[in-house]
């Protein structure tokens, strides 16, 4: 024993020796301020060391200047101008549909006929932009016949509320099954469970809180943090801004996958969860689940499996003949947590997504209780207290009309039209492939050298030949997240891309230099925090009523 603590003992006198003469001389106030000043600087190292690992040190430390920079009047005078300009380009084409506009409530109600027409009319505009299947993403089944039935169930149970189960048991049953179904769809075994949301993000939130829940309670981590890749969705940095979660973000390598060795150098003592996408919204690539599961179970972290858009594709794509990237459920030894939203490619109506866990023991960290409040115990599963049952019922009748041989058939149409497209994007000359069309989206950019502009090109897609496609960033590229109306025009896609390439190439006007362009080329100049002060006008222009009728022009039939 005196030989093994012979070297701790020699460690403490040389640091007595050198703390001694450090503050020899000093008063004890001397000896004080030395000792905060130590702490101050200790506590600085650390949260640069975090920052540096989180967004860099650069962002970090434009983050603590701009907000200062931001009150000077010029900046300010700058922000004003760049937000009304925002204001005027955007303004008339949200508000370019809006009908009948009504701001006050009527003294006298309308009528069923008179409400049916006005709904006839707003149906119709709402219908207009999609039913041609040239959209990315947004309607994934479009049959109206179709939806005409799993409304016609919404409305049955409209008027019902998960909440409360005594007074709605059917409801209660059903949303039940599907979580049931949806689990068993993932390989979760006995000890599986989960609770259905409203949608991907939620269901993103409450994985997250539940492991920052766990890590506190059955680790003692009081700063958590989670990893996951730069392409990870953005309810990641929402789940992370909510909870007082910090998140790393790992690299990805070529294909757009997330980097394994980054990974390794960003999980520590704190990380609570890794994240993987199957696949990643912007690019479509699945990320190397199996090797992430290695890490997270090597570090005793959680890790939790995004298939938010590719939930009910994933799990029949073997049976409709393509090559799975990897295993992407509880199959895999690590996987602690998965997200899946039934509202795409499940073909339920928008507003349900299934967040499942491994374990009931770390869903119960997921759980929100108030066991004193006046009112009686509360608790509730998810962030809503009372929740839409008519969503639960379409969502169940959904998977039972369906059938595993339903979803295989349309995991065939879609996932081959991805395919398709992408290995056409592979023989047009001044584009390329971004990441891999692994499931259900394909992504592109400018191919090295060329002089296309990837935002122009959009905006001349959906000029010329009507695509409205997603416009991404970082690196500058679009894509097209395939559904069912859309993957029947693949090939007028292929063609039309083919053709307005040409016609970009050709047209020395100038003409698409603006638009979408003009807008990312003006972001990548500015710091972030500059960019959000035009994205908060648009996102008061969306929520803005048009002053209408006055509250008796309106009168019943």
């Amino acid at each position: 024993m005196l030989i093994a603590t012979s070297p701790l003992r020699q460690a403490d006198e040389t640091m007595r020796r050198l703390v001694n003469g450090m503050l020899h001389g000093m008063d004890p106030y001397g000896t004080l301020k030395f000792a905060l000043l130590g702490v101050a600087l200790s506590r600085l190292l650390t949260q640069l060391r975090d920052r540096s690992l989180d967004v860099g040190v650069r962002s970090w430390l434009l983050s603590l200047v701009l907000p200062w920079v931001k009150r000077l009047p010029f900046v300010r005078r700058r922000l004003a101008h760049e937000a009304e300009k925002v204001r005027a380009s955007l303004e008339p084409t949200v508000l370019k549909d809006v009908t009948s506009p009504c701001t006050r409530l009527p003294f006298d109600g309308l009528s069923e006929g008179a409400l049916m027409r006005l709904i006839d009319s707003r149906r119709e505009i709402d219908t207009k932009y999609w039913k041609d299947g040239m959209v990315t993403g947004a309607v994934y089944h479009g049959q109206q016949q179709y939806m005409d039935f799993i409304g016609k169930i919404y409305g049955m149970f409209a008027f019902t509320n998960p909440l409360h189960v005594a007074i709605h048991p059917a409801t209660r049953q059903m949303e039940a099954e599907v979580i049931q179904m949806v689990i068993n769809l993932y390989h979760g075994g006995p000890d599986a469970v989960g609770a259905f949301t409203t949608g991907g993000t939620e269901s993103i939130l409450m994985a997250m809180k539940a492991y920052r829940d766990y890590g506190r309670e059955k680790r003692g981590i009081r700063s958590p943090n989670i990893v996951a890749s730069i392409t990870a969705h953005a309810a990641f940095d929402k789940a992370a801004q909510y909870f007082g979660i910090q998140l790393r973000h790992a690299r990805v390598n070529a294909s757009m996958e997330i980097d394994l060795d980054d990974v390794r150098r960003l999980v520590d003592a704190n990380t609570v969860a890794i994240v993987g996408s199957a696949p990643q919204f912007p690019h479509g690539t699945v990320d190397p689940i199996e090797g992430l599961a290695r890490i997270a179970t090597a570090r005793g972290c959680g890790l939790h499996v995004d298939c938010c858009l590719g939930g009910f594709l994933l799990p029949f794509m073997e049976k409709a003949g393509f090559h799975l990237p990897c295993k992407c459920d509880f199959r895999v030894r690590g996987v602690t947590s998965v997200s899946c939203d039934p509202h795409k490619y499940g073909f339920a109506p928008k507003g349900a997504s299934i967040v499942m866990f491994s374990s009931a023991e770390l869903r119960h960290s997921m759980y929100t209780f108030v066991t004193e409040w006046t009112g009686g115990i509360y608790a509730t599963p998810t962030i809503l207290g009372s929740r839409p049952g008519g969503v639960v019922a379409a969502t169940w009748a959904a998977l039972r009309s369906h059938g595993f041989g339903g979803y295989v058939e349309t995991t065939r149409q879609i996932v081959g039209a991805t395919k398709a497209i992408g290995e056409a994007i592979k023989e047009i000359d001044g584009i390329e492939l971004v990441g891999r069309t692994d499931v259900c989206v394909v992504a592109f950019r400018a191919a090295a050298g060329s002089d296309i502009n990837i935002y122009s090109l959009c905006d001349a897609m959906k000029d010329l030949r009507g695509w409205d496609l997603a416009t991404l960033q970082n690196p500058p590229a679009a894509h097209l997240a395939l559904t069912l109306p859309s993957s029947r025009n693949a090939t007028q896609f292929s063609r039309d891309l083919l053709e307005t390439v040409a016609t970009l190439r050709a047209d020395k006007s100038g003409k698409y230099s603006g638009g979408t362009a003009g807008i990312y080329g003006m972001c990548a100049s500015l710091p972030a925090s500059f960019i959000e002060e035009s994205v908060k006008v648009c996102l008061d222009i969306y929520s803005k009523a048009t002053p209408g009728v006055e509250e008796n022009d309106i009168r019943a039939d």
